[in-house]
This record gives C-alpha cells, sequence and structure tokens, in this order.
C-alpha cells in the first residue's frame, strides 16, 4: 500500500488541532507521527504511531486513542487498527537512496505492537534500599501504601497529586521513592526526587546564573516528580510561586506528583491558598506510628537485612518497650547488634534491657491518677496545683497537656473523669489537648522523648 505517511499525518494533525486546546495538541499529538501503515485486507489497515516515551504513549493510549482512531479512518476510508510504540522524531523512517526504507533504530516486536529500545531510565535522587518489597506495612500505613500502589498502576490519572503526610521516620520517604522506582521500572523517564530546599536552591543558583530557563527545563520536562518535605515551602515566597507553576504544567500535562511533608497541607503556615487547594486536590494520606505488630514486623525485617541472629523473644522484648518511629526503632535494634557484636556476646536480655532503658518485666501494677499527674508535676519541676491549676504559661500547659495525654492513653480514664481531675474542665477541652499531644508525639522529637521517658519512669 503506497502512501505518503507525513501527508496522511499531516491531514490527522489538522482535524485534530481544532478540536482540542492549543496547549493539549501541542504538548501530547504534535511530537507524534505515524511510523507504518500496513494493509491487512481491502477494507482494513494497520496503523503504527509513534510516541517519545512511554510515559507519553501510556497518556495518548489512555486519552486521545479514540480520537486519533477517528481521525485516521476519516483520511484513510477504512478501519484502522491502531497501533501505539515508542520512538523518537531522530528515529522517523527516511528514504535511502534508491528509494529503500531504513530505520535508524532497531526494535523489539511485542506481536501487533512494536516497541523502540528504551534507553536506561535518567533518574534523580532515588535510593536502591527504599522500595516497596522493602516497606513494612501496617494498619498505620495500609491506606498510604494502597494509595502509592495506584497511584503506580494508573500513573498521572488517580490520586494526582498523592499527598503523604506523617511524623518524623514514619516511612513517608520511603514510600514515596518506592513509587518512584516502580515507575522507573515501567519505563519513565526522568523520574525526579528531591527535598523542598533543593527545589528553593536550584531556584536561587539558576537566578544568580539567569539559567532560569534552564531551571524551568529542569523541573517541567520529568516523567515523574517527587518533592520531599514540602512544608519548607512555608514563607518562600518566590520558591511558592515557582513550584504553582511547574505543579500546574505537570498536572495538566499528567504527569504523577507525589509529595511528603510533616504534617497536612491546611496545617502549613505560610503557605499559598492556592497550593493547599492544589495539594487537596489529589489525595492527602497519612501514616502514624507504627503499632506492636508492625513494630515486630520492622525488626524482623532489619535482622534478616543485617544477617542479625535474634530470637522471637528478643525482637518482642525490643517492640514491647521501643515504642515508638520506625527509623529510632531500626537505630535502637543497630545499636543492640553492635554492641553485641563488640562484646564478642549474643544478644540476650540483659543487654537489651541495658539499652532500651526499661525492664522488660514490669509491675503488674497501675499508677492510681493522682501518682500520674505527680509524676508528670516532678518531671516538668512544677507541683500538682500547677498542673490542675488555671495558669496558661507555656510550659505549664504542656506539662498539663502530657499529664492529659497519659491519663487517657496509659489509664484509659473518660474524658470526663479526666476533665475532674484537671480542675473541673470541659471534657471537649481535654479531647482537644489529647488530640494534639497525638499530633507531637507524632511529629515533635523533644516531646516524644519526654513521653516515653515518663512511660518508662512509671513503671519503674
Amino acid at each position: 500500500m503506497q502512501v505518503n505517511e507525513a501527508a496522511i499525518w499531516t491531514s490527522v494533525c489538522g482535524d485534530l488541532e481544532v478540536a482540542m486546546s492549543n496547549a493539549t495538541f501541542s504538548y501530547w499529538i504534535r511530537p507524534c507521527f505515524i511510523k507504518g501503515i500496513t494493509e491487512i485486507d481491502s477494507e482494513r489497515v494497520i496503523v503504527e504511531v509513534a510516541s517519545p516515551s512511554a510515559f507519553h504513549l501510556q497518556q495518548i493510549d489512555a486519552r486521545y486513542y479514540g480520537q486519533i482512531k477517528q481521525a485516521l479512518e476519516k483520511q484513510l476510508g477504512k478501519r484502522v487498527e491502531l497501533a501505539l510504540v515508542v520512538g523518537s522524531s531522530s528515529a522517523r523512517v527516511t528514504e535511502g537512496q534508491g528509494g529503500g526504507r531504513q530505520e535508524e533504530n532497531e526494535t523489539i516486536k511485542t506481536g501487533l505492537f512494536e516497541e523502540r529500545k528504551i534507553e536506561q531510565p535518567e533518574t534523580k535522587g532515588l535510593f536502591p534500599r527504599f522500595n516497596f518489597d522493602s516497606f513494612v506495612v501496617g494498619r498505620s500505613n495500609n491506606l498510604a501504601y494502597a494509595a502509592a500502589k495506584a497511584v503506580v498502576e494508573y500513573p498521572g490519572v488517580r490520586y494526582n497529586p498523592l499527598f503523604i503526610w506523617g511524623g518524623v521516620g514514619v516511612g513517608k520517604t520511603h514510600l514515596m521513592q518506592a513509587v518512584g522506582h516502580a515507575l522507573v521500572s515501567k519505563g519513565f523517564k526522568k523520574v525526579t526526587c528531591v527535598t523542598s530546599e533543593q527545589f528553593t536552591n536550584d531556584l536561587v543558583n539558576s537566578l544568580r546564573s539567569k539559567t532560569v530557563g534552564a531551571f524551568k527545563k529542569q523541573y517541567r520536562e520529568v516523567g515523574a516528580l517527587l518533592i520531599d518535605d514540602v512544608q519548607f515551602f512555608s514563607g518562600k515566597e518566590a520558591s511558592q510561586e515557582e513550584f504553582f507553576h511547574t505543579f500546574n504544567q505537570l498536572y495538566s500535562n499528567g504527569v504523577p506528583i507525589i509529595m511528603t511533608s510533616d504534617r497536612k497541607p491546611q496545617e502549613i503556615e505560610k503557605l499559598e491558598e492556592r497550593l493547599t487547594s492544589r495539594f487537596l486536590g489529589g489525595l492527602p494520606v497519612d501514616i502514624g506510628l507504627p503499632d506492636y505488630e508492625m513494630r515486630v514486623a520492622i525488626l524482623r525485617q532489619k535482622a534478616v537485612e543485617l544477617h542479625a541472629n535474634a530470637s522471637p523473644e528478643i525482637i518482642n522484648l525490643i517492640a514491647s518497650n521501643v515504642m515508638t518511629n520506625a527509623r529510632e526503632l531500626e537505630g535502637v535494634f543497630v545499636r543492640i547488634i553492635n554492641e553485641a557484636s563488640l562484646s564478642g556476646g549474643a544478644v540476650n536480655q540483659a543487654l537489651v534491657e541495658k539499652i532500651v532503658g526499661v525492664k522488660h518485666e514490669r509491675e503488674n501494677r497501675k499508677l492510681r491518677p493522682i501518682q500520674l499527674i505527680s509524676l508528670v508535676a516532678k518531671h516538668f519541676d512544677f507541683k500538682n496545683k500547677d498542673i490542675v491549676g488555671k495558669s496558661r504559661k507555656a510550659e505549664l500547659v504542656e506539662a498539663r497537656h502530657v499529664a492529659i495525654y497519659l491519663l487517657r492513653d496509659e489509664l484509659g480514664l473518660q474524658l470526663t473523669k479526666i476533665g475532674e481531675l484537671m480542675g473541673g474542665r470541659d471534657h471537649t477541652t481535654i479531647m482537644h489537648a489529647e488530640e494534639k499531644m497525638k499530633r507531637e508525639f507524632e511529629s515533635n522529637q523533644t516531646v516524644r522523648e519526654k513521653i516515653m521517658k515518663l512511660r518508662q519512669d512509671m513503671y519503674l
């Protein structure tokens, strides 16, 4: 079948251009070209349309397949079996001397579809160990995990942007990077993972060196963008302005965007409303502190990674007493293993108790509420009457909130009962204090250390 493929594609583009916005046509349709047309019979043909990248192909297939097929059938007057392939303008079929067809690159046959060999993906900021295989899933992160897997399955379509938030060391960066690795394995090129600080530094350097164009190209021509710790955009007006426009362009092009933060989008201070709105436009999902079962799973995995001989009893002992984030839990475990190795001994209960700082065999008793309040008051260098009093000094408020948190979390008291103990405060005030301390415990390491120390003292 002798046809002028370039002329046919020009006509197809003419039909599509009037049916789309200029931006959509320029980004998605213009880079494509007809790679080949094969006649099946008098009524049907196979048309291979080449797209510049695997990601571009996926988006064309999901969004514009029907429109392209219809436009081709109009031009050819036949039924079209449309085959999308990967190829760049440099790989177009050219005419050799004597009229012979020559192709510049080798291709890999995959049935009806044909893909050009894909170069090694260009990635930035991805660490090999942060993948889905090494990510421990539990009740505190199963929703975030499911959302991350959905982003990989439907990149740029499902949950875009994905906004993962939570305290220090709970696995936000790990999960975000796992998405990056999975996208690379699917053929995505230019998967870029940076911190908000690095984004800001790159912007400042580009302004100083008058290379803003190169900066924009660096961040706006990516297959996927992963930004860590976006809370540090707070108060940085120029960075927010540039990220706003970068976000808009990537989003309109269907590029997956994944972000992490230590707090919800609406809780990031001095963040422009238009950015907050866009962050909330996808799926904000939180990761909490690991529960006991998840801590056990994390320790078991770490033991395998370190080739450490730690019995189930030892792992359970550590998990029972180190009620913190995954990063600190792993740090404690590594310290235990290293100390055992240096001393030439085994990991035993005595060593764990020495490093963790608490006894495994707790006394079968609970403090009375007034004893717990006294313990907190002593820790903060106050008297009981100060804790339950009306003063609003910052140090006293913190101590009061810690006492409320422990009365609720450790002793399981009702909100109304705690309110009575706290000088007749309303149960909604108690509830607010408890919720605030939960957030502080997850995100503020200093507060977490104070509460962990008090928990230890309760059972010594």
